[in-house]
């Protein structure tokens, strides 16, 4: 039981020390010292588990380590919690209650550390055998139904996307690419699961496409899962070149949206020769393209490589080349 909650924990922290939100508030080397003491005691674990029953001061061991592992969970869900809420409000980082609540997790850290560094410690009095943790790195999938009871905060940029994206219709360029940029974690997928099934935008577009990129960016298997999602049923294996033929014909003449979420790869080249396959739809077209970055600095080195001119949040940039904000405000 505690193995599973210390990967589920150690799978959270990573979690938050790749998004944005360390970046903002602080508590980076906390964070990682934190997934360090545990990775450390994970490794003697199961062990300790198979061992407990018959030694009294390991069961006790393990029912501290328990209780601490509890602890940490708390501050994490409230350090995610408070410090999404502050980020959405209109000061950002610089919420009025921003520095008291760094101070009251900062007092937190510092007392379950020093809980962890004694766990730690005392798991060498009991001559614990090692184990090589393997761990396979889940592949994260997204849809189009949004999973979300209520969203909150959202609705303006819901609103201002919609409106770039319905209001293009006449436009002589046949496919437009709206990019969401954003490092992991800021609510990409969710803002563009409203922006999908907003009314206006479904009866403005079809079909409709929703595909998740995740890390393999290979334009054949985009292409066959975008066909798969017009046709509604599986393919068969085939070459590149049929199965853009394939496509051209279903999307020709058609004001398609499709959505490209969770794009990790960077690779200019591979995103334009999906884009050459693409541009067969009606004048009015759109890719909502959500593109993860590894770095707060990367959304201003996107903006700038790919000439988008609109940014309407200070962490999530929303870029459009049809639109002009002055950015350098931001």
């Amino acid at each position: 039981m505690a193995e599973a909650f210390i990967q589920v924990l150690l799978d959270n922290l990573t979690s938050v020390l790749k998004g944005e939100l360390v970046l903002l508030f602080g508590f980076q080397d906390e964070f990682q010292r934190l997934s360090s003491i545990f990775s450390t005691i994970q490794a003697v674990l199961e062990d300790a588990q198979e061992k407990q029953l018959n030694d009294k001061p390991l069961e006790n061991w393990l029912q501290k380590l328990n209780a601490a592992t509890y602890e940490v969970d708390d501050i994490l869900d409230e350090y995610k919690t408070e410090a999404t809420r502050f980020l959405q409000s209109e000061y950002g980082r610089y919420h009025p209650k921003a520095t008291p609540f760094r101070h009251k997790v900062g007092k937190r850290m510092d007392q379950v550390m020093k809980k962890l560094n004694a766990i730690a410690e005392e798991r060498k009095n009991f001559h614990l055998q090692e184990k090589i943790i393997e761990r396979q790195a889940a592949t994260r999938e997204t849809g189009s139904v949004l999973t979300e009871p209520q969203v909150y905060g959202r609705d303006k940029e819901n609103d201002e996307i919609v409106k770039i994206l319905i209001n293009n219709a006449s436009d002589a360029q046949k496919l437009r690419v709206l990019p969401i940029l954003g490092m992991g974690g800021l609510g990409k997928t969710t803002l563009s699961q409203m922006v999908f099934n907003d009314q206006r935008v479904t009866e403005h577009f079809y079909p409709k496409l929703w595909i998740c990129v995740s890390n393999d960016f290979d334009e054949k298997r985009l292409i066959k899962a975008i066909v798969e999602s017009i046709e509604g049923k599986s393919l068969s294996d085939m070459d590149l070149a049929p199965l853009q033929k394939k496509l051209q014909e279903l999307q020709n003449g058609k004001r398609y949206l499709l959505v490209l979420d969770d794009v990790w790869n960077e690779d200019q080249q591979k995103w334009a020769n999906l884009r050459a396959v693409l541009k067969v739809g009606a004048s009015g077209s759109f890719v909502l393209l959500l593109l993860v970055l590894k770095r707060l600095d990367q959304l201003w080195e996107h903006c700038n490589h790919m000439n988008c001119q609109i940014c309407l949040q200070r962490i999530v940039g929303f870029c459009s080349y049809s639109v002009h904000l002055d950015t350098k405000k931001k």
